[in-house]
């Protein structure tokens, strides 16, 4: 999962690096022209303004010398226009070149700082895919033994206050007699973390780890029954083990779905209970993760409509309102009979009717309620608990 994300980061990087400097280069060119017109017009109006001013102060100037000459009319205005002419030629040849210079700089600069931006894109386009390509042979690169071993080493250490175990390694050499109490055992651990026996279920726990500490049920068991001890009495103790079990499964086993649902599970409910966004986005991407490949699952529809269902609880936003609504209707098409799918959109229904204050919504949630109870009236009620999520055994 590291992996894809981190590929995803790269795409989305080779995208939007180049798309982002292209902007500002555009806008940079803009305000540069901009400011470039800008100049040359002050300058233009300096220009007339300084001629104006020494025309007027040469005049003032040559008719305290000679005023009586100037009392001509023809002769004053001859005298004018080369005042004029002469102050002209003295200013505006320089106050040109100025404006020469100025505009020259700046094209330069624009022009070199363009061709910067461009080539930092193109360096940057070449440098995300050759770290695509890299990415993409070591993740194709098996990981040695010795690597193997280290990281499963690591793993078995971060598990805390784990049940008695015997060994590391797992043995083959089981009999089918051993194998089927295995089995037998975690039957009996399902029945009795559905029935909220806690110590019943710890002790079959024990018994398991002590055949097979690195047994895929037992993890898992071990996994669901913290996440819902810890789901009823909120305590960060039990999300941490459960958490652990359900890591040290997954460095075991791989991206396993059902254990990958069941951490998504666990994350959904810290979301519920202590309303912090990174739990959200850590559950609706484990969801997402897995529907991926297998969109038709209805226990991950559930799940994942019901942690959209949760948030719009809390948030009110009617998008989420929608996505969750779609989500507990394709599972509904797909299993008519599936009552948390019911239970759960008749409880987004009741919030829906909350927010709005529309009776519609209130009466759509009574059906929903009323088909979960024909279906099955022993498990179709509402606890209110919390919402109802479907654990993968």
């Amino acid at each position: 999962m590291k992996e894809k994300n981190f590929r995803k980061l790269n795409f989305i990087v080779l995208i939007l690096f180049p798309i982002m400097l292209l902007i500002f280069s555009i806008t940079y060119n803009i305000y540069s022209v901009g400011t470039t017109n800008r100049i040359k017009n002050e300058l233009e109006n300096f220009t007339n303004s300084l001629s104006l001013r020494m025309e007027s102060k040469y005049m003032d100037m040559m008719s305290l010398y000679f005023k009586d000459e100037l009392n001509n009319y023809t002769i004053a205005n001859e005298f004018t226009n080369l005042v004029k002419e002469q102050v002209r030629l003295g200013v505006t040849p320089h106050f040109n070149s100025l404006k020469f210079s100025i505009d020259y700089t700046i094209k330069k600069n624009i022009r070199n700082t363009t061709y910067s931006i461009l080539f930092i894109a193109v360096l940057m386009f070449i440098l995300t895919l050759v770290l695509n390509f890299t990415n993409n042979n070591f993740s194709s690169v098996p990981a040695s033994n010795d690597a193997a071993k280290n990281n499963k080493s690591e793993n078995i250490n971060e598990i805390k206050e784990k049940p008695k175990a015997i060994n590391n390694v797992i043995d083959n050499s089981f009999s089918d007699n051993v194998k089927a109490e295995i089995e037998e055992m975690y039957k009996s651990l399902v029945a009795e973390i559905k029935n909220s026996r806690d110590e019943k279920a710890l002790e079959i726990l024990e018994k398991m780890f002590q055949i097979d500490d690195r047994n895929y049920l037992a993890l898992n068991g071990a996994g669901v029954l913290h996440t819902k001890i810890y789901s009823r009495d909120s305590k960060e103790e039990q999300f941490k083990k459960a958490d652990q079990y359900f890591e040290y499964a997954l460095s075991l086993f791989g991206s396993n779905d059902n254990i990958q649902n069941n951490k998504g599970i666990l994350y959904s409910i810290r979301y519920e209970i202590k309303k912090m966004e990174d739990d959200y986005e850590k559950g609706l991407m484990m969801f997402n993760d897995i529907l991926s490949s297998n969109y038709l699952d209805s226990d991950l529809l559930n799940n994942r409509a019901t942690l959209y269902a949760v948030k719009y609880k809390i948030k009110g936003d009617d998008d989420l309102f929608k996505k969750a609504l779609k989500d507990y209707n394709d599972l509904i098409e797909i299993d008519y009979n599936n009552i948390y799918a019911l239970n759960n959109r008749s409880a987004l229904f009741f919030n829906k009717y909350k927010y709005s204050g529309d009776k519609a919504y209130f009466d759509k949630s009574i059906e929903d309620c009323n088909t979960a109870f024909k279906i099955n009236s022993s498990e179709a009620l509402y606890d209110n608990t919390g919402s109802l999520y479907i654990y993968k055994f």
